[in-house]
């Protein structure tokens, strides 16, 4: 299938899931390589979905799962989750949604979704963001430079995060979803002929595809990391529950 048989495919699968699972979808989007803009010919399609249940499904003694895993198999990967759990992961800063909601392909969006995403910058930790970051690109760095070959690949899957926590460093602001607009803004120009390269590598071939280490990324990664582990930790005010709930049982009322 072409991109816009995909498109329209995945549409309809979301419309199965709700009637499935008895669910409103308020937004839905691509997440994970597709979203950043590196993927793969063999990547797959990680779609993510933010949903609510009928108000009477939150009143049970025995509660519903807060997530649905709808389909996994070599084409997609479709999950979502409910908007009390996202609230929750909201509250604690998570940048994964944070990337969610500023990713360049939407499926399925909503009202309800844009007044969600309207409040999601009153509860931007940078501290907390920092730390996802930073764990995330040195988890990558332990699990995948250990030789002196590498999978090319990994190199922007350390990179996106490592680029993450400059952005947060430098702008002090939520980083951009697109891996592109993270290399325009913050990544030396000296380095981007080499990510470009890496890119058109990983765009055009296999997942597995193999290269010899990079000396110049290797040491902006090293960097990088070092300033992030010393990212002076300030006091942010930290938003209570109280504009969530309300949030929460506005939109879980509208479908009533």
């Amino acid at each position: 299938m072409n991109e816009n048989e995909i498109t329209l495919s995945i549409k309809e699968k979301l419309s199965q899931i709700e009637q499935r699972e008895n669910i409103r979808i308020l937004y839905a989007c691509e997440s994970g390589s597709r979203a950043w803009g590196f993927e793969s010919p063999d990547s797959d399609y990680d779609v993510r979905f933010i949903f609510v249940r009928p108000i009477e499904d939150y009143l049970r003694v025995k509660e519903l799962p807060d997530y649905i895993d709808a389909e996994l198999n070599e084409v997609y990967d479709i999950n979502g989750w409910d908007l009390k759990k996202f609230f929750k992961q909201l509250y604690k800063s998570n940048p994964v949604i944070f990337e969610w909601a500023d990713s360049p392909i939407v499926y399925r969006t909503s009202e309800e979704w844009e007044k969600v995403k309207a409040n999601m910058q009153d509860f931007v930790l940078q501290v907390a963001m920092i730390h996802h970051y930073r764990g995330m690109a040195k988890s990558n760095v332990r699990s995948n430079f250990a030789t002196s070959e590498v999978v090319l690949k990994k190199y922007l899957y350390v990179l996106r995060p490592v680029l993450a926590c400059v952005w947060i460093m430098q702008k002090h602001t939520v980083p951009p979803t697109e891996f592109s607009k993270l290399v325009e803004e913050v990544l030396p120009e000296e380095l981007k002929a080499l990510v470009d390269g890496l890119l058109a590598v990983k765009m055009k071939s296999g997942e597995r595809e193999k290269g010899a280490r990079i000396p110049q990324i290797d040491l902006f990664i090293e960097s990088k990391l070092n300033e992030a582990t010393v990212f002076p930790v300030t006091d942010e005010e930290q938003e209570n529950y109280e504009k969530l709930d309300k949030l929460f049982l506005e939109i879980v009322r509208q479908g009533a």
